[in-house]
């Protein structure tokens, strides 16, 4: 038991160390093209405004310009001579109107003397040391299509890894979740594009390493660091929840055991929090440190402040953020998954079918604890409920015949 427990703490260690050396390194690198590249975005996002719609035109398919604005501040603003100081304290210029960031971008990149530098050490910001170092070879424009590209091979490659295990419907049913919350939108985002990713990645790890518990406990605990470092607290529990709703469908409804597994994911489910926390803290904690200033109660606050719900309720976090779903494609799929339901019925799925209802509460049980932000930002958290609709669909699936495991294993 200690042995797996040292595991734990050396691999936290060797991450959090990887993320400090990473975003020195990012911060340390020739910035000439950097520059450059971040003066052409600035007049693109400035052209474009702060929230475009992205084909479609309804508040839930809005591009986020205002936090990528942020992020390509940040990036222009590194100060080369000091990188561990700057990759702590992520330093970018505003303006008297804080709203305002693309047009603080655009004269940050200028040098207008108007621009006040404002820290931002409560995050880890891997977002913008990634895409510092991506866009020392490349352009913004580039860099959306490389964003886009990688997403969708991502996605490509989980249905080729999942579909032999799991069927046709249950794969349906996992690109469905992702389509009905317009994850079309996520691909082009410097701000939403790491969640997705990550997403992915661990949802497509965790199909050939299924019966291996202590993987699964391992790669969700690296991957809830990963969420930490990368994510400006968009749709975190994403990276728990679509990997979560893979593993139980790919479980035979015959073998499982309801206590053992329930105990099982909310393990899982503590070592993901655990990662994802510490990984938090431990950022606070350097940058206290590191900057000699108080991070750790300016965090403190803001965390206190996310938490509340004073001009609303708890609830209305909850209703704003399903009044973003295309209700009716909804109801629509998940009328013919009852018909299909109804005719291939099978009662031995019930035991799998009560787990994948149990994680499609996730995002709802993450609403009601982050309420203000669930509340003010629900046209982006929305997309956490690609778990909910994922788990949903297949729970109705899990009546129908059994199709998982089709192929023996080596």
């Amino acid at each position: 038991m200690k042995k797996r427990w040292f595991r734990f703490v050396a691999v936290f260690v060797v991450l959090i160390a990887s993320f400090m050396l990473f975003a020195t390194l990012s911060c340390w690198m020739p910035d000439r093209a950097i520059q450059k590249h971040v003066s052409q975005a600035a007049l693109t996002l400035h052209k474009n405004g702060i929230y475009p719609n992205a084909m479609i035109d309804k508040v839930a398919c809005r591009q986020d310009n205002f936090t990528d604005a942020i992020i390509l501040n940040q990036i222009f603003c590194i100060d080369r001579s000091h990188p561990l100081k700057s990759a702590m304290s992520a330093v970018r210029g505003c303006t008297d109107n804080p709203y305002d960031v693309t047009g603080a971008l655009l004269k940050t990149t200028r040098y207008e003397p108007d621009i006040l530098p404002i820290t931002y050490p409560r995050y880890w910001h891997g977002n913008t040391f990634l895409f510092r170092f991506l866009l020392s070879f490349m352009s913004y424009s580039n860099l959306q299509w490389l964003m886009f590209a990688v997403s969708t091979l991502l996605l490509i490659f989980f249905v080729i890894c999942y579909y032999p295990r799991a069927g046709i419907w249950n794969t349906l049913a996992f690109v469905l979740s992702w389509l009905l919350v317009y994850g079309f939108v996520m691909q082009f985002s410097m701000q939403f594009f790491p969640v997705l990713a990550l997403a992915l990645i661990c949802s497509i790890l965790i199909i050939p390493h299924d019966d291996n518990p202590a993987y699964i406990a391992m790669l969700l605990f690296v991957i809830g660091c990963l969420t930490c470092y990368f994510d400006l607290l968009t749709t975190p529990l994403l990276t728990f929840g679509w990997p979560l709703a893979v593993w139980i469908s790919l479980q035979r409804s015959s073998t499982i055991n309801l206590k053992d597994s329930l105990l099982q994911i909310t393990g899982w489910g503590a070592l993901w929090g655990t990662g994802y926390g510490l990984t938090f803290a431990s950022k606070w904690a350097l940058g206290s440190w590191l900057l000699k200033t108080n991070v750790l109660q300016d965090a403190a606050d803001q965390v206190a402040y996310r938490m509340t719900s004073s001009d609303f309720t708890r609830w209305d976090a909850v209703t704003q953020n399903f009044s973003m779903l295309p209700l009716s494609m909804l109801l629509t799929v998940l009328i013919l998954l009852c018909i299909l339901m109804v005719l291939r019925f099978r009662a031995q799925g019930g035991t799998k079918a009560l787990l994948l209802l149990m994680t499609a509460l996730l995002p709802y049980v993450w609403y009601l604890l982050v309420a203000n932000h669930s509340y003010l930002h629900a046209w982006f958290t929305y997309r956490l409920q690609a778990v909910s609709i994922a788990a949903l669909f297949m729970a109705i699936l899990s009546f129908c015949s059994d199709r998982t495991r089709r192929f023996s294993r080596r």
